[in-house]
């Protein structure tokens, strides 16, 4: 019974336990589905459990009092650390954790090494003879340089930057990596499936954010990214086109702020397109024009034109600085020397004295921009560091695009919604 069930059910679990993580990580890739998300990896997790005790037993190999101690005292450090890890800029646990797997990776190659043992259990994805010891020797080298960069990113040169996120992910990728070795080395397809998937994730986003700060992942890691001394930005805030929507769901008025990243983009229409239905919930929406935006006087409005905005929408500086003051949202869209705040509070900065539109105002800050870049006058915007500001990286038109999208679904979802009658 125990034999026919290791051969039918081990597999069967295994590939649950996959479809389960991966199905969990694209609901993770969304804030509104991130809750259901946790479920789906806590059930892959269960799983892909009862596959290897499953396994284990058929083995002869399972002692059922330490595997429930292992998880009584995992369960206990895990809640204990998710209960006491605040989310925050600056050294704590989290790049820790990151690394964590290429931790147990580490010290499960250097076990296997140590103890002469027939492992793994019959598997025909497990590697054999030499190749069995190379990716257990190429695990712990992944896992060991997995807590070199989850050490670097939280006391290193990293820790207090805007590219601790891209170190943390490479942290993350190379724990990864050393965990799918040892997948391959026991010849288990669940680690090998999640560790593959973090590895390719992690590598992604590092990409990602290193991209957005014009510097290498590595570099950003050992500190060497570059940049001049002060104009590193130190507590950057990024978010997606979801956010931004959940936000501009709930807000009685905002304030668009173009800039000439929105004509490289030629988002104008998609900026339309998103106050259009922004306006449909009821909030008032008004377009801040400043004089030095674009290649020429005149180039918002031109291309405001083009994209059919009302007139009567269209500010200049002065009254959207007026406007900002009551203000829910900000969204400035490819903007950067027009709403650099050091235009009025550096005296040692470039663009010291000229108008500038007060985003900071408004409750909420959304900037639209591909990279952290400085804009024309190649200077640091202090914007960008500040709590209530929020970066969104990418194209503008595909961003604008984006947050239309989520309006409008969102629009549908509440019309669909039954009204309570009164009572």
């Amino acid at each position: 019974m125990t034999s026919a069930l290791g051969e039918y059910g081990v597999p069967f679990l295994d590939m649950a336990a996959a479809v389960a993580f991966i199905m969990g990580l694209k609901l993770m890739c969304r804030v509104r589905t991130a809750r259901r998300s946790v479920l789906l990896l806590s059930l892959g997790f269960v799983l892909a459990l009862a596959g290897m005790a499953i396994e284990a037993s058929s083995a002869g190999s399972f002692n059922i009092g330490l595997a429930l101690a292992g998880l009584a005292g995992g369960v206990l450090l895990g809640v204990s650390l998710g209960y006491f890890t605040k989310v925050g800029p600056g050294a704590s646990v989290g790049p820790w954790l990151a690394a964590a797997g290429g931790g147990g990776a580490v010290l499960l190659g250097v076990a296997a090494f140590l103890r002469e043992q027939s492992w793994p259990w019959a598997s025909q994805l497990a590697l054999a003879e030499g190749w069995r010891g190379a990716a257990v020797g190429l695990a712990v080298f992944a896992g060991s340089a997995a807590l070199v960069l989850g050490a670097l990113a939280a006391v290193g040169p990293a820790a207090r930057s805007a590219g601790r996120a891209a170190v943390v992910a490479l942290a993350a990728s190379a724990a990864g990596l050393a965990a799918a070795m040892m997948g391959f080395a026991f010849g288990d397809p669940v680690v090998v499936t999640v560790g593959g998937l973090s590895a390719s994730a992690g590598w992604s986003l590092a990409q990602l954010v290193a991209r957005a700060l014009g510097a290498r992942p590595l570099d950003l890691a050992l500190g060497t990214a570059g940049r001049r001394e002060g104009d590193a930005y130190l507590e950057v805030k990024a978010c997606g086109a979801e956010e931004a929507a959940m936000v501009l769901e709930s807000a009685s008025k905002v304030i668009l702020v173009p800039g000439y990243g929105m004509a490289v983009a030629q988002a104008q229409h998609a900026l339309a397109e998103t106050a259009k239905a922004v306006r449909a919930r009821g909030a008032q929406v008004l377009y801040a024009v400043h004089p030095a935006a674009g290649l020429i006087p005149g180039h918002m409005n031109i291309l405001l034109d083009e994209a059919k905005v009302d007139l009567a929408e269209i500010v200049d500086w002065e009254r959207a600085n007026r406007e900002l003051a009551d203000a829910d949202v900000a969204l400035v869209v490819g903007g950067n020397d027009i709403v650099n705040p050091a235009a009025q509070g550096d005296p040692e900065s470039a663009v010291f004295g000229m108008p500038f539109i007060d985003v900071g105002r408004a409750a909420t800050v959304f900037v639209v921009k591909r990279t952290l870049g400085p804009g024309a006058a190649g200077v640091k915007n202090p914007l960008f560091e500040r709590p209530n500001t929020n970066m969104i990286f990418g194209d503008a038109k595909k961003v604008l695009q984006a947050i239309g999208l989520e309006l409008k679904a969102a629009g549908k979802v509440a019309a669909r919604a039954p009204v309570k009658e009164a009572a």
